[in-house]
């Protein structure tokens, strides 16, 4: 009896140490799916942000461009599709003055974003010039009502006036709100170079250094662009904007280190995510 006990023992305690190993499994499994979503998430919300904001960027770039060729005064197009007739108005000289891009109640462009509310566009300083500086802020301004909020500085840091142009820029308080009122919140301070063509279309910029933020989750993150991420006017494929078509961005978690890649020159919403050394994809609506 006693060694049919033990073995019902021994049976018992095999069927037990299996249980408690299938339920440790579970968790882990459970806890790396989390984790991955948590990590996609985190990804996902920095390229919606750098989408928006570079789409801004270029809006800015574009209108001060206008500006120091206008005389001063309010001018009825631009081109550009992003911005209606009448939107773009300017007061002031080559040397300091606003711009407003007024978006109204709602304008489309052929890619079917639609954009509100007001962007201003302080200048001092010339923007082709060395040391020109300009502050962008907002008016109730959204894009596909997903609410932007914060104020973005570009300080001209080329060093003559035939240099490629390079600008730093910083965001402070930089916010994007959706619908849902859910939100995320994102701190910048990256260098930027433009790269111009004969065809406004095929210039580039190239963007380098880092950011922080929070995301839609309450996830805290830092980024830190290790292979200068490229955009090109053209490629405005995002619903949020712009994203890049190429470069690499390293975002760290408090329990992650993700590396996004954005791939070779292609305009696509891809991007290639390695997560502890898994590789997935996340495309970006």
């Amino acid at each position: 009896m006693k060694l049919i006990k033990s073995n019902s023992r021994n049976v018992a305690l095999s069927i037990g140490v299996g249980i408690l190993s299938l339920l440790m499994s579970s968790c882990a499994n459970d806890e790396v799916s989390e984790d991955r979503s948590v990590s996609t998430d985190v990804v996902e919300s920095e390229a919606e942000m750098d989408a928006v904001f570079e789409d801004i960027d270029d809006l800015s770039s574009i209108s001060l461009e206008s500006a120091e060729t206008s005389s001063g005064g309010r001018m009825e197009e631009l081109d550009d599709d992003r911005l209606c007739d009448g939107v773009f108005s300017y007061e002031g000289t080559k040397e300091s003055g606003t711009i407003t891009l007024d978006f109204g109640d709602g304008c489309v462009d052929r890619k079917g974003n639609v954009r509100k509310g007001i962007i201003t566009i302080s200048h001092t300083g010339r923007f082709f010039a060395p040391g020109g500086i300009s502050v962008v802020s907002f008016v109730d301004y959204s894009i596909n009502d997903i609410q932007v909020e914060g104020t973005r500085t570009i300080e001209n840091i080329s060093e003559t006036l035939t240099d490629t142009l390079t600008f730093s820029v910083t965001l402070v308080g930089g916010k994007l709100t959706w619908p849902d009122e859910t939100s995320a919140t994102r701190e910048v301070n990256r260098i930027r170079v433009w790269e111009r063509a004969l065809n406004p279309l095929n210039d580039r910029v190239l963007v380098s250094g880092s950011a922080s933020g929070i995301t839609r989750r309450g996830v805290e993150y830092t980024g830190q662009i290790t292979e200068d991420l490229v955009f090109v006017r053209s490629c405005r494929i995002s619903r949020r904007g712009k994203l890049p078509v190429a470069g690499v961005n390293v975002i760290t978690t408090a329990n992650n280190i993700m590396t996004m890649y954005f791939g070779d020159g292609e305009c696509d919403r891809n991007i290639r995510i390695v997560i502890n050394g898994v590789s997935d994809n996340v495309i970006v609506e």
